[in-house]
């Protein structure tokens, strides 16, 4: 059976802490043996689709979108853009009427922006197709087992990423799963996936705030 290997959570330069063009994306994922990639820029989904115009088969548009409460939900197969700040029950509903497939990022993550609570997602699971299990960018590799333990528990697949804010870091984790060509056919196939990667150093997430810096002084990569 053919497979794929694919790094579901990655930023490019329309991320305000991202700095690479989605065209290099594009260009260092395949360098790196990646077989699709999802982008999944904060808010945004312009970088997406500038990368899916390069290759419209191997670029999956997602998005990162950090809700009311401060935690952040992952989508795969976006096809409208859905602004932050929504309560978690209308950004689901949007997602969920575009016929996205749903993860949670980094959901136990004790330094990224408000940590879900085992409460509160157990409250969406009804809602929820997958749990981030393996994120590259978080520091202590408990938060990442705590996440996959909860899955395990819960019956969800898992879905894994480097969350990389620049090139170096793409396919540093991924998921190989079974080949696809549909949203329905990417979901089907997430139980069957396994993971595979490794932590970045802790020291990567200084380069996300040199590239908040260089966006204010107008030096990061422009799409156009």
């Amino acid at each position: 059976m053919a497979t794929f290997k694919i790094d579901l959570h990655m930023h490019t330069c329309v991320s305000k802490d991202g700095i690479t063009h989605p065209a290099d994306v594009v260009r260092i994922a395949k360098s790196r043996g990646l077989d699709r990639i999802c982008i999944t820029d904060h808010n945004q989904i312009d970088g997406a689709l500038a990368a899916k115009k390069i290759d419209p088969e191997f670029v999956i548009v997602g998005e990162e979108i950090l809700t009311a409460r401060g935690d952040e939900i992952l989508a795969f197969f976006v096809s409208e853009w859905v602004p932050p700040r929504l309560p978690h029950h209308e950004v689901l509903a949007r997602l969920k009427g575009q016929g996205a497939v749903i993860s949670v990022s980094h959901p136990f993550d004790r330094h990224r922006n408000r940590p879900w609570t085992e409460e509160l997602l157990e409250s969406l699971l009804p809602r929820l197709d997958a749990i981030e299990a393996f994120n590259a960018r978080t520091i202590h590799a408990a938060d990442n087992l705590r996440a996959a333990e909860f899955a395990a528990r819960h019956n969800l697949p898992v879905t894994a990423g480097s969350d990389a804010h620049t090139g170096r870091e793409i396919g540093a984790a991924y998921l190989q799963l079974p080949a696809f060509a549909t949203a329905a056919e990417f979901k089907a196939a997430l139980p069957a996936a396994t993971v595979h990667g490794r932590l970045s150093p802790a020291w990567i997430h200084l380069f996300s705030t040199v590239n908040k810096w260089r966006g204010k002084f107008g030096l990061k990569p422009r799409l156009r």
